[in-house]
């Protein structure tokens, strides 16, 4: 899991510099079952386990986001419960954006969707 926060890490430092008041990137990262064996799942459109039942799925949002917003994690017609939020920051130690957990009880299979204040930023990941 160290090795999954700090990609996020290397990816994202580089826009340390470039951070605004808006989100500019949603997007999810892994997933993983309940004996917490998983894949990453950031340049992938398929997964390569079958996912049914009860499952995790971490998200990532970069850019400022508004403790009133609305973020939603589905899997088909499966509705993702949250379960923990995590900073990221870049190496100035400023926080650039947040890692949060969901966890769905009855996934099937389809896409995951990551929305916040309805507005779509992923769904190209698609859950076996």
């Amino acid at each position: 899991m160290t090795k999954l926060i700090g990609i996020i890490f290397l990816l994202f430092s580089f826009f340390s510099n470039s951070y605004s008041d808006d989100i500019y990137k949603a997007f999810a990262v892994a997933i993983y079952d309940e004996n917490k064996m998983g894949e990453n799942i950031q340049h992938k459109t398929t997964t390569q386990n079958d996912y049914n039942g009860i499952c995790y799925v971490k998200i990532a949002i970069f850019g400022k986001i508004s403790n009133n917003s609305k973020i939603e994690v589905n899997i088909g017609n499966s509705i993702g419960n949250f379960q923990e939020k995590i900073p990221i920051t870049n190496n100035k130690n400023i926080v650039i954006g947040y890692e949060y957990s969901f966890k769905f009880y009855t996934v099937t299979k389809g896409h995951i969707e990551v929305k916040v204040d309805n507005k779509l930023y992923d769904s190209k990941v698609f859950v076996k």
